[in-house]
């Protein structure tokens, strides 16, 4: 009967201390507001208003080094998927998934592919921006890439809607790809994903972009109906 009498006193004290614990926590939570915190931190605002650089490099630039560099255009997506497996193989194209630099948006006038010149462009901007924010103290950002690499077929489609989709779009060739600057991608936690308005930092992206551009390793046209970056990596200049 002790034993039985002492093991009840003994659970009484645990719920006591579980009981206590748990109001710790209830007022912890009141007290610091954490739900609204963590909803700011999953969930942030814009911050400024987004200023680029308009960058206006003529197509017909953009297609000069197109042409050099990128593959054959394809009529129809069917004749691109059928061909998809040999242009990687041999090495004239690169699938582009997301990275540690920048996501892919889900796509639907173009697919994940760029020739090799291109998709080396695309993470040497995502690098240079990662070290612009790093130097700035800022946080981790992502590169939202809208656009790649599309065939006659969905060209046309597009234009329907867009005025600045050209008939012979440098993204015929596998050599372009569009990045936005209206935002940019957070990600507090890794399978969560949170688009940005952030006008500093989308500004520190403009200023990469820029750098490279200065550099002659793309051409670029700001376009402000996409709110994107329209870049296409430039030839090597021959001797």
């Amino acid at each position: 009967m002790r034993n039985s009498g002492r093991k009840r006193t003994y659970r009484t004290g645990l719920r006591i201390i579980a009981s206590l614990l748990l109001l710790g926590i209830i007022l912890s939570i009141a007290a610091f507001n954490i739900p609204g915190r963590l909803s700011c931190w999953l969930n942030p605002g814009p911050v400024g208003t987004v200023r680029v650089d308009r960058f206006r490099d003529l197509n017909e630039k953009h297609l000069k080094h197109a042409r050099k560099l990128g593959i054959e255009p394809f009529r129809t997506k069917q004749a691109f998927l059928d061909a998809t497996d040999s242009l990687v193989s041999e090495g004239k194209l690169v699938r582009v998934k997301d990275s540690r630099w920048y996501v892919i948006e889900r796509l639907t006038h173009s697919h994940p592919y760029l020739v090799p010149e291109a998709a080396q462009l695309l993470e040497d901007i995502g690098r240079r921006f990662r070290e612009k924010l790093k130097a700035e103290g800022k946080a981790r950002y992502y590169l939202k890439v809208t656009s790649l690499l599309r065939t006659r077929e969905s060209q046309k489609a597009l234009g329907r809607s867009n005025v600045n989709a050209s008939g012979n779009s440098t993204h015929l060739y596998a050599t372009t790809f569009d990045i936005a600057y209206s935002k940019v991608v957070r990600k507090p936690l890794p399978w969560i994903r949170r688009e940005v308005a952030d006008a500093p930092v989308i500004r520190l992206l403009s200023e990469a972009i820029g750098e490279l551009r200065r550099e002659c390793r793309c051409l670029v046209v700001t376009e402000k109906q996409e709110r994107c970056f329209h870049i296409t990596v430039c030839a090597p200049i021959s001797h």
